[in-house]
């Protein structure tokens, strides 16, 4: 009887410790995102006010082909951010495992997670400074190398992968941490087997590293791609969805709505969606992942 007792006022005190975390939650993710599923069945009528319509306001934004741009554009961008993320991450990672001086490979590790401690809105600015057609740096190189400039965020057709490029600059370093770490985390015992079988070069990694770092690869696309379904601050800052609508994406499209024409309706039908695909994204890549055995 005492031990229950205790067990019990143990376990009255843990619930104590978690309640904060958990009102934190309730109050800052769980009652807006009930708040948008319920507003997302109303509509916004004269005056602010909103009444309950059914799935009306859905079909008003499913029939919106801007929705449907922004969509596309969304899914272009977080393709080509996080292919160009976890491609440029793993390289980068491998080559800083393959540094033997600790010393070295923690200084070359810090320079490319700085840029993941600036702010989105200020990787924007520096982005949208280095890229303009006229007076950017980047444009003023490739004209003393005898290049052809480039419009980049001018551009429609190439807008998107330079923000994505954008996403990347800002993004490599965070998933080049889960990799290296994913890297230290294979016993080298694994290497010295497959060297001893006569494993060399570019078939140590086919056979040993990336079979091993899939837990790790399949965290960062994941990661990434919730990032580029959710980016706003970038696309805001340099092209604010131009040019003629070629990168606005949801979360522009969901603003637009909200604080610029007063829809919040219409906002939290493309909220509830958003938040159905981040869904869908999170149960696909937990059924490829988990559960899996990672053998050789």
């Amino acid at each position: 009887m005492r031990s229950s007792g205790y067990s019990h006022r143990w376990s009255r005190t843990g619930i104590f410790f978690v309640l904060p975390v958990l009102v934190y939650f309730l109050a800052i993710y769980w009652y807006p995102l009930l708040s948008a599923f319920r507003m997302s069945f109303q509509e916004m009528l004269p005056g602010m006010r909103m009444r309950y319509a059914g799935l009306k306001t859905y079909r008003e934004v499913f029939s919106d082909p801007v929705f449907w741009s922004s969509f596309a554009n969304t899914l272009l961008f977080t393709l080509q951010a996080v292919v160009g993320t976890v491609v440029l991450a793993l390289i980068l990672a491998i080559a800083l495992y393959s540094i033997r001086a600790p010393g070295v490979r923690n200084v070359l590790t810090l320079v490319y997670v700085l840029p993941t401690l600036v702010s989105l809105a200020a990787a924007g600015f520096i982005w949208d400074w280095l890229l303009h057609p006229r007076f950017g740096p980047i444009n003023q190189v490739l004209s003393i190398l005898g290049l052809p400039t480039m419009r980049f965020l001018m551009d429609e057709k190439q807008v998107l992968p330079s923000l994505a490029m954008i996403s990347v600059w800002v993004r490599v370093g965070f998933s080049v941490l889960i990799l290296l770490a994913g890297l230290q985390s294979i016993p080298e015992t694994y290497f010295d087997a497959a060297r001893v079988d006569g494993a060399r070069g570019l078939k140590l990694y086919r056979y040993i590293t990336l079979p091993l770092l899939v837990p790790q690869i399949g965290a960062v696309m994941l990661l990434e791609a919730i990032f580029g379904m959710k980016v706003f601050d970038i696309v805001y800052v340099t092209t604010g969805g131009g040019p003629a609508g070629a990168s606005e994406v949801l979360m522009l499209y969901l603003y637009n709505n909200a604080f610029r024409f007063y829809r919040v309706d219409r906002a939290s039908v493309a909220a509830v969606f958003i938040f159905a695909i981040l869904l869908f994204f999170g149960v696909v890549q937990r059924r490829l992942v988990q559960g899996r055995r990672y053998e050789l």
